[in-house]
């Protein structure tokens, strides 16, 4: 009696036939790909290749000319990055100062996509607060001062807290854009070692990055964009590095300084301690919410920048 061949998992996320163009110039050019979960994928190309586009379209920033985007076998279209989260899509860029809120604690920042929600409650007790914080810290192994202003956070602990809020929203995609660029050697293996973990649970990861030992340490596979196609499907082990010399810098990346945060006018309502003192203020930072939001950005945090398109 034979045994029976087991049937394929069914791909995470699904992506048929996507095309982006601004103006004259196409920057995705019918970009067909599946993403299996728990599976980490290395998203090559030289700039202007059509990375950023593709991301920007999976974290629901951008919408796409044509084609479609399946989740768990629903097809999506998606309006904004919270409706891309809301199927299980978090992406988190490469600065992580744009997604700290200064003048907060850590565990405030730790719980931001909660307190941006327009029904949260500012009102918020806490001691609940950093039991809640603190669950998240201790179920992905971290030991981040929750107490302490986030000023006082360094860079590494700074990029820990920005992905383990990321991983508080229990993703099923996590799209990750050089995290490691600007993190010491023992800073990036800490960053390294939650990825690790998190795939281990079935999270499925989309890694940009110059580093071929992250992509190698991080995926095991490859696809490569060139001028908005996908040209290649490779297996990150086996790939060389005279090959990925044609889709990009292969030098590790040099350490840069993050821009500026920029404000972020509703959160000046909080008080030092970063609690809301009473009801009134509670509806006036909700009135502010209203008026200022546009959508939660990738980190978190409502953008107020205009977007220029990125190839």
């Amino acid at each position: 009696m034979s045994n029976p061949v087991a049937a394929a998992p069914a791909p995470l996320v699904r992506v048929r036939h996507l095309s982006k163009a601004f103006g004259a110039q196409s920057a995705l050019d019918q970009v067909s790909l599946d993403i299996y979960p728990g599976e980490g994928v290395a998203l090559l190309g030289a700039s202007g290749a059509g990375k950023s586009t593709l991301v920007k379209i999976l974290g629901g920033l951008l919408a796409p000319d044509a084609g479609e985007v399946w989740v768990d076998g629903v097809q999506q279209r998606f309006v904004s990055p919270l409706s891309a989260r809301r199927v299980g899509i978090v992406a988190v860029h490469q600065r992580p100062d744009d997604g700290i809120a200064p003048g907060l604690s850590v565990a405030e920042n730790l719980l931001l996509d909660e307190l941006c929600q327009p029904d949260a409650d500012f009102l918020l007790n806490r001691k609940n607060l950093l039991q809640r914080a603190q669950a998240i810290a201790d179920g992905l192994g971290l030991d981040l001062p929750l107490q302490h202003p986030v000023e006082r956070l360094g860079q590494g602990d700074r990029q820990l807290l920005v992905l383990a809020r990321a991983f508080a929203l229990q993703p099923k995609l996590l799209i990750l854009d050089e995290p490691t660029a600007a993190l010491s050697a023992t800073d990036a293996e800490r960053l390294l070692g939650l990825i690790d973990s998190q795939r281990a649970r079935g999270v499925a990861i989309l890694y940009i990055s110059q580093r071929l030992s992250d992509l190698q340490r991080v995926t095991n596979r490859a696809i490569v964009l060139q001028e908005g196609r996908l040209t290649s499907d490779l297996n990150t082990r086996h790939l060389p590095s005279a090959a990925y010399t044609l889709f990009g810098d292969v030098a590790e990346h040099p350490r840069v300084t993050p821009d500026k945060t920029l404000p972020v006018p509703f959160l000046e309502r909080f008080t030092r301690a970063g609690f809301i003192r009473n009801r009134a203020e509670g509806r006036a930072v909700q009135e502010q919410l209203a008026g200022l939001r546009v959508d939660p950005g990738v980190a978190g945090l409502p953008q107020t920048r205009k977007y220029t398109p990125e190839l």
